[in-house]
């Protein structure tokens, strides 16, 4: 079931991701305290897919940074596996619901293999490399959704 991303499901989700989405996510960060991303994810705002028995498995979202240009995220905790197709539909409703953005950019770490193949099954392109992006020197990619 999807439904809004509140601040407990953030919270159990950041404490629960899998270890590349939180070597990406936390490289980013100003520190690697999981409240802090868990705050700023619930801020955000976005959905989150809860299992049949309540628990929080996927957060994800698009926010507007500048006009008309969106930033999309998504971590997941290991269950994704059994949750796959239903948070391809989630993200790619969230997507698709603003259609006022004429680019949607994702920043992926480059040791992320599986989030880049789900970014390009969501309809998004290989961009820029930043190299050196992370906190730790960490390479990212830019994946864009251009309409």
């Amino acid at each position: 079931m999807i439904v809004p991303l509140t601040h407990e499901y953030a919270n159990y989700i950041a404490f629960n991701m899998r270890e590349d989405d939180a070597r990406e996510v936390l490289a980013t960060q100003t520190s690697d305290y999981r409240h802090q991303f868990a705050d700023e994810c619930a801020a955000m705002g976005g959905w989150c897919l809860i299992d049949s028995g309540g628990i929080p498995v996927v957060m994800g979202g698009v926010f507007e940074c500048w006009p008309n240009v969106g930033n999309a995220w998504c971590v997941a905790t290991h269950d994704i596996s059994k949750h796959g197709i239903e948070a391809t539909k989630a993200a790619k409703f969230a997507i698709n619901e603003k259609q006022h953005l004429h680019r949607v950019q994702a920043f992926s770490a480059d040791f992320h293999t599986v989030s880049h193949k789900w970014l390009e099954c969501l309809g998004f392109s290989r961009g820029a490399t930043l190299k050196k992006f992370g906190k730790r020197g960490e390479d990212f990619i830019v994946f864009e959704l251009l309409r």
